[in-house]
């Protein structure tokens, strides 16, 4: 009898001392998102999850039937016409760090669990389009109940505006009353060109912490962050897909893989956004809240490289909320860093005077130029066959024979450096 009751006092003191985080979620890959961990999400699903929210995904689209995505997808649509379904493979990837379904049993968990998806496709199967569609996708998703417009691209230029239609679109979503993320880019040696536009510009950090080498910084933003993105060569054919230092999540066929990018930085900050609209904070509350509780890294204070830091979502779930204020400027000196870019002036807002006056000519006017809209375009993704947790086999897509890389391109010219490629060599099977 004593031996029973002293198996029994184990076994209490067993599950005493088991920490709350093996219980938070029975998703097989859970333990291997080490984002989460990084930015507190378990901690701040104590005090909200992103229920009542929608974070609409502008990329590829989203797998409308994914296993870890049902019950969430709302009907989006597809720039210029057909359906929001992705059948490239990086809006999914997006969609699910963003708000896969958690505690499920299945795949992955999502930053923000309980949020919906407004999948708007803007980028056809070889991740090409243009900033017109982008634009009308970005004005859709605020048209339509987006609380959150997720960017997964970025756009880095040196002597170049960034395009008028690209960032108007912008403004219009943020006066709509949705929160604007995108990605800093994937082109180490430059900053990202965003300056006074109401988005929060996002880099990527490893999961040792530290910058990759391939992330580029948030240069003068209005609003910068750094979140998870992953190490390692987002286009090399010879990069590792390795969970531990990659990000795993969603995809189309096969249904799970990991990648590398700002692209994966960028739905961390978009979901953390969702979690705080959730618990009753407004749009400008948010942005406050974020940038006031991340963790300071790289230069003290507002740095070109991380902006006001890395985002830490438990602080920020569980600070209150703040002052209802205008969301404070992020942008840094550019006397404090080499890597950001000349300063780019805001789009003139001054409408030039109209006159009446009648022309004195008759000549016909000279023929105007049409500007063709610039395009925008993915790297192309290349892997091999993974093993996830419990031993099911899942493959990653073909090697590709086209060595081609594609940019995004948002003005002529003018790099946007973001998406995401892949090579995997294998992931570790989680241990049962």
């Amino acid at each position: 009898m004593q031996r029973i009751i002293g198996v029994l006092v184990c076994a209490v003191a067993l599950v005493l001392v088991t920490p709350a985080s093996a219980l938070a979620s029975n998703d097989p890959f859970f333990a291997q998102q080490w984002g989460l961990e990084i930015i507190g999400a378990e901690t701040a699903w104590t005090q909200g999850r992103g229920a009542g929210t929608v974070i609409a995904v502008v990329d590829t689209g989203v797998d409308l039937d994914h296993e870890d995505l049902a019950g969430k997808v709302l009907t989006g649509a597809s720039f210029p016409s057909g359906s929001p379904q992705d059948d490239n493979g990086h809006g999914t990837h997006v969609a699910g760090i963003a708000a896969a379904n958690t505690d499920n049993g299945i795949g992955i968990a999502g930053v923000a669990p309980d949020a919906r998806i407004l999948p708007v496709k803007v980028l056809n199967s070889s991740g090409s389009g243009n900033v017109t569609q982008v634009a009308q996708g970005i004005r859709f998703a605020a048209d339509n109940g987006a609380d959150v417009i997720n960017l997964s691209f970025g756009e880095v230029s040196t002597d170049v505006d960034l395009s008028p239609v690209f960032t108007d679109a912008i403004r219009y979503a943020w006066d709509k009353g949705a929160i604007p993320v995108v990605a800093a880019g994937n082109d180490f040696v430059r900053s990202s060109s965003f300056t006074d536009e109401p988005v929060i510009v996002v880099t990527s950090i490893a999961s040792d912490g530290t910058r990759p080498s391939y992330a580029s910084g948030v240069g003068n933003a209005r609003w910068g962050l750094a979140a998870p993105g992953g190490d390692g060569d987002p286009g090399s054919r010879d990069n590792a897909c390795d969970p531990d230092t990659a990000i795993v999540s969603t995809y189309t066929d096969p249904t799970y893989v990991c990648l590398v990018g700002t692209s994966m930085a960028v739905p961390h900050v978009a979901g953390a956004a969702a979690v705080l609209r959730s618990i009753g904070l407004t749009p400008e509350q948010v942005v406050a809240q974020l940038l006031a509780t991340a963790d300071d890294i790289g230069a003290a204070g507002i740095d070109a490289t991380f902006g006001a830091g890395r985002l830490n979502l438990a602080r920020a779930a569980q600070a209150g909320a703040p002052p209802i204020t205008a969301p404070p400027t992020t942008t840094a000196p550019t006397t404090t860093t080499t890597e950001a870019p000349t300063t780019i002036a805001a789009a003139p807002t001054t409408v030039p005077p109209i006159t009446t006056e009648v022309p004195t000519t008759t000549e016909a006017p000279a023929p105007t130029t049409t500007v063709p809209s610039p395009i925008v375009s993915l790297p192309p993704t290349v892997a091999e066959p993974i093993e996830p947790p419990e031993g099911r086999a899942i493959a990653l897509l073909p090697e590709d024979d086209n060595d081609t890389t594609r940019y995004i391109l948002a003005v002529p010219a003018a790099l946007l450096a973001a998406g995401v490629g892949l090579t995997g060599l294998r992931m570790r099977r989680q241990l049962p």
